[in-house]
């Protein structure tokens, strides 16, 4: 099977992924999950460790979505091939949009089993920063990795945006404004 053929594949398992954790999500299924892992997030001894997290979460943010759909396009245009930046950036638009959509659709309320380190407004499933996180960071490292840089400076690249998208997830938890469940389903539809 070509990697083309492979896309509507991998398409439906995304699809179908988030759509089962919507159903224990919506049926309290996950409950067990998100606490066990929140409580190890949150716990004591990781305090001091995953403080910086308060600033790594607005890495996620509309803000810096935005920021990176532009980033997006000028790298298109400048390394190449300039019609992957458009649509990266166009990619980018549209996934904030459905992300918007599907969290007023499951209407999840943010997590209330630990005090939050900040307020966040709005419905909590699917995770907006991980999603958005996700398809921003993540159309950038296909940028890099399908541009003409020398292959160690692209993978090296690549590798900082995933630890990127990885730790903008973990902050959503770490900051308790969403549930694990909620940044699995961020991560899920943002790919």
């Amino acid at each position: 099977m070509t990697s083309r053929g492979a896309v509507p594949i991998l398409v439906a398992g995304g699809i179908g992924l988030v759509a089962l954790l919507a159903v224990a999500v919506t049926s309290g299924i996950s409950e067990p999950f998100d606490r066990s892992v929140i409580d190890a997030i949150r716990s004591q001894s990781l305090r001091g460790l995953l403080s910086p997290l308060r600033l790594i979460t607005e890495l996620g943010s509309t803000t810096a979505v935005t920021a990176v759909a532009f980033l997006t396009l000028l790298v298109g245009v400048l390394i190449g091939p300039w019609l992957h930046g458009i649509a990266g950036a166009v990619t980018i638009g549209l996934a904030a949009l459905g992300n918007e959509m599907f969290k007023a659709l499951i209407a999840r309320a943010r997590p209330d089993l630990l005090d939050p380190v900040v307020q966040e407004r709005g419905f909590s499933f699917p995770s907006g920063h991980a999603a958005l996180g996700m398809v921003a960071w993540g159309v950038l490292g296909v940028l890099v990795l399908r541009s003409r840089l020398p292959r160690g400076v692209r993978i090296g690249a690549v590798a900082v945006l995933a630890a990127m998208i990885v730790l903008i997830g973990v902050s959503r938890v770490w900051l308790g404004v969403h549930y694990p469940t909620d940044v699995l389903a961020g991560w899920t539809a943002g790919a």
